[in-house]
């Protein structure tokens, strides 16, 4: 049976399963408003967080790679039990109450997704929803930029002093700011197998130890990746990196090949540190720079693509704020996602219709049941 066929009895199921969430909610103890969870659908792992003031200092995590099944062809089917116990789990392990409203936002990964499989994507969602009460949205690139330039700056305050953010996930690259946003498929893992099909086609993906043609190679290919960007950002724009490849990778490698600025990244010092890393095999590289031979591979394709920002915007340094800084504040105060949650059918039904624009659509616009 197709997934077109088995929709209209799934949303009936959902209709069902609002009604008995508002039986409920009335037989429960009333709890505050804003008892809220929200769960970060990230390319490599899920994140969960909640409104409540017993919510860890830090989000608690489910690792899960995404991307990897994606480009195998595999399709989001093939991680549904992963994805179920992590969001039944994170919370139970959190202690947050069984009644809170649950979203999810879905990024990179959800919109290759998209591409792949969109008539498939209902159903699943809509079998995810019955299963964990989490109403998963696929957000677009603009939405995904915003949520993370207002996570930083609530987490950050007077401290972010820069127009916009540098995110760097797994899948997609974010520049964000407060009423511009640039978003590509230029995350950790989808850059570094760009640039491999680019320089060492057909072969074990690596690059490393690269010739002076291949380095000019590479730079040129980040910097026609990143062409548009001045475009959609206008001029005058300035970086803060709250990402983990820059504060857990770049910048330390920096710091040990000698350069001493604490929280920024220079474009002289790291253009330097390019032509330097990028003769050296992997091992040689992990061992000259301190970094773990897990993701040593990622250091010389994270560092060319900070150098093709810093000089498509023009700029000589980008600020880095080592904080723990994901999308969660931001999602957390999302009205428009928590309402989506009470017309969880409407939305399916509109992302069937038109793609990743209906989470940008009107909750409120939607039939009444």
């Amino acid at each position: 049976m197709t997934a077109r066929a088995l929709w209209p009895g799934l949303r009936a199921v959902l209709g069902a399963y609002a009604l008995v969430l508002s039986a409920l909610a009335l037989s429960l103890p009333v709890l505050a408003q804003d008892c809220r969870i929200a769960f970060d659908l990230g390319s490599s792992g899920i994140r969960a967080g909640s409104s409540l003031a017993l919510t860890p200092a830090k989000p608690t995590r489910r690792n899960l790679d995404l991307l990897t099944p994606l480009w195998a062809g595999q399709g989001l089917r093939s991680q549904l039990p992963a994805l179920t116990a992590a969001l039944l789990e994170l919370p139970a392990q959190a202690g947050w109450p069984a009644r809170c409203a649950r979203i999810g936002a879905g990024f990179s990964a959800w919109r290759l997704a998209w591409q792949k499989e969109a008539a498939a994507l209902p159903e699943l969602l809509g079998s995810l929803r019955a299963r964990t009460g989490v109403a998963v949205f696929i957000l677009p690139p603009l939405s995904e930029g915003q949520l993370a330039y207002r996570s930083a700056r609530e987490v950050l305050g007077p401290a972010l002093v820069t127009s916009h953010v540098l995110d760097i996930g797994g899948g997609s690259l974010q520049v964000a700011g407060q009423s511009s946003t640039f978003g590509a498929d230029l995350g950790q893992k989808a850059w570094l197998q760009r640039l491999c099909a680019q320089l060492s086609p057909g072969s074990p993906c690596t690059v490393q130890a690269l010739s002076a043609s291949a380095l000019a190679l590479a730079r040129s290919l980040a910097l026609e990746e990143l062409k548009d960007l001045p475009a959609e950002l206008g001029a005058g724009v300035s970086m803060t990196a709250i990402t983990r490849p820059v504060t857990r990778g770049v910048l330390p490698a920096l710091r040990a090949l000698g350069q001493r600025r604490e929280a920024s990244v220079e474009l002289d010092g790291l253009t330097a540190a390019i032509d330097a890393l990028a003769k050296l095999e992997i091992g040689d590289l992990a061992r000259t720079t301190g970094t773990a031979p897990a993701f040593a591979g990622y250091l010389l394709s994270d560092m060319l693509l900070l150098e093709a920002l810093l000089k498509v915007t023009q700029a000589q340094e980008l600020k880095v704020a080592e904080a723990e800084i994901n999308n969660l504040p931001a999602l957390l105060a999302d009205e428009r996602g928590y309402a989506w949650a009470q017309q969880y059918a409407c939305y399916l039904d509109r992302l069937a219709q038109q793609g990743l624009a209906a989470y940008l659509s009107d909750p409120a616009s939607c039939p009444q049941r």
